[in-house]
């Protein structure tokens, strides 16, 4: 039985859904997109301001670790791992805050459409 307090957040299935529909969108953010203070991108969408702000705040908690690390900074490889990781993270997050207010306002119309409302 399922208490009130109960959160869906802490469903295993939510947060595998949040990574299996952030993976894609990572991806693509991060090889088609690209880094845009980069002078070579992939794509001309890194120049638009919106797509290199959601970029960058997507990708913060990596591009701090390689500002204050230098052996980040010297293998590019291992940076790009660490970009690519916090850009996953933080994009599966972003997805499950989204899930989350979908089904809070899914429970809340529910509850405010509920027979024993309208008898009250």
């Amino acid at each position: 039985m399922r208490t009130s307090h109960s959160s869906s957040t802490r469903s295993p299935g939510l947060w595998a859904r949040a990574f299996l529909v952030s993976l894609p969108l990572e991806a693509i953010n991060y090889w088609v997109i690209g880094y845009p203070a980069d002078t070579h991108s992939v794509s001309r969408a890194a120049q638009y301001a919106a797509v290199a702000l959601q970029w960058y705040l997507l990708h913060l908690p990596g591009i701090i670790a390689g500002d204050h690390s230098v052996y980040l900074r010297e293998h590019h490889p291992i940076l790009a791992i660490v970009l690519f990781l916090t850009g996953l993270i933080d994009t599966a997050l972003v997805i499950l805050l989204i899930l989350w207010l979908a089904g809070l306002a899914r429970r809340t119309l529910r509850k405010l459409s509920s027979p024993q409302k309208q008898t009250a």
